[in-house]
């Protein structure tokens, strides 16, 4: 495949040429009339190239609640919103927390998705699985420290220490769900109203930032990933201790204020904040100081939704990339930003070998186009979800073509690539190579 005329985001530089793909591999960057023949030919011009952007905090369900999403919908989702890899989260059901359930969940997956997936862990029942995982090719270990969903007493600061530092030593990042149990608690005795209401009062800001202070007393120093840190004092804490830190787009670009238009469609864990911090969040994004920007795809029944104990979560695989496209045409964030906050980082984090243009590695990448205006529709959305907290927003820049692993797999608004064409992805150097 040859990919022709496209302006290609290169080493922090526009270069206006060709991409040649050859057996998944890119084997050419540089210009056209150099370039290898090709069978098969993208005219890409007026578009623009950039590494595929890995997606690391995301919800595919399937399995016992497929109802909600399935491998193959979340991940035709995220090629229509120009993301080639995603990150898959444990609390599934049933739960991942061994290297049987990994592989199991590897390999009915293996036969429908269309993006590269990888797949997190809970803490095993007993840490010595912690070696087997790694084997079998978990991206990471994820703790839910508001809500525990394994025998580690994760509130236990020394336990949660040994079990981390192990971890670490087979290659495994450990990502947070950082919220004070304690607190939660202690406020649900006084929550009152609705649920929406109910929940915004359980989860104000404290309980982030209690639960980012305890944790950097515990694990200062460890390879800990903060996940969807909402709060600008929680981006503070966790970064004094040594910590990388994801935010997603509607904690950057949302505020409370949608509740009253929205109710439950736009609940989420942790809530969107008050404009005042998200404002003083956006500055320190601007600023440098978030290592990913993720989406958190969390997608539920509608009927749950508007049922009378909604579930947080929504959305986020389609908007997360035409989110950011728009605040480079709005001059408000670089291209190397983007590339760096959507591709190198989660790949840097998780010891991955995506991410990058370079001739020799895999062809994953997006051509987007910069003059293309988008308003959100949910009810076009891939995902079985069909509402979105972003609903009617318009914004610049959209993804045209997806390429996954060599194959074009999105063209134009459509899902052309067949199920399985996406490869099941690990740590680079950990365990076996190949698939689990």
């Amino acid at each position: 495949m040859a990919i022709r005329g496209a302006h290609i985001f290169y080493r922090g530089e526009l270069l206006e040429g060709c991409i040649c793909i050859s057996d998944g591999t890119i084997t050419y960057i540089g210009k056209e009339a150099r370039a290898p023949r090709a069978q098969e030919a993208v005219d890409a011009r007026g578009l623009l190239a950039l590494p595929g952007p890995i997606d690391v905090h995301v919800h595919l369900r399937d399995e016992g609640l497929s109802y909600k999403e399935d491998f193959y919908t979340g991940t035709s989702s995220a090629i229509a919103g120009g993301i080639t890899c995603v990150l898959d989260m444990p609390n599934t059901l049933p739960p991942v927390d061994s290297a049987r359930r990994l592989k199991e969940r590897a390999l009915k997956a293996a036969k429908s998705i269309v993006a590269n997936v990888g797949f997190y862990s809970l803490f095993p029942p007993d840490p010595s699985g912690l070696a087997e995982l790694a084997e079998a090719g978990a991206v990471g270990i994820k703790v839910y420290f508001h809500e525990p969903k394994t025998a580690l007493d994760v509130w236990d600061g020394r336990a949660l220490r040994s079990a981390v530092e192990l971890a670490n030593r087979h290659g495994l990042t450990v990502a947070i769900h950082a919220e004070d149990p304690v607190l939660i608690r202690e406020l649900a005795r006084e929550a009152r109203g609705g649920p929406v209401e109910a929940f915004l009062a359980r989860h104000p800001p404290e309980v982030e930032v209690r639960a980012i202070e305890k944790l950097s007393r515990a694990l200062a120093g460890l390879k800990v990933h903060v996940c969807h840190v909402s709060t600008p004092e929680g981006l503070r804490l966790a970064r004094e201790a040594g910590f990388t830190v994801e935010v997603t787009p509607h904690h950057l670009f949302l505020t409370s204020d949608l509740y009253d238009r929205l109710g439950p469609l736009a609940l989420v864990d942790p809530p969107l904040r008050p404009r005042e911090l998200v404002e003083k969040l956006r500055r320190a994004f601007y600023s440098g100081l978030v290592d990913v920007v993720a989406s958190d795809h969390a997608p539920h029944a509608l009927e749950e939704k508007e049922g009378p104990d909604p579930p947080p979560g929504f959305p986020g695989l389609e908007t997360l990339l035409p989110v950011l496209l728009n605040e480079v045409c709005e001059k408000r964030l670089s291209l190397s930003e983007l590339v760096r906050v959507v591709c190198e980082g989660p790949a840097r984090i998780f010891g991955l070998r995506r991410g990058r243009l370079e001739v020799g590695w895999p062809a994953d990448l997006v051509l987007v186009d910069l003059k293309a205006r988008v308003v959100v529709r949910p009810e076009s959305f891939r995902s079985k979800a069909k509402y979105s907290p972003f609903v009617g927003m318009e914004f610049r820049g959209a993804p045209v073509h997806t390429i996954v692993n060599g194959v074009l797999a999105f063209s134009e608004g459509e899902v052309v690539a067949e199920p399985g064409c996406g490869s099941i992805i690990r740590p680079a150097g950990a365990g076996r190579s190949g698939q689990p």
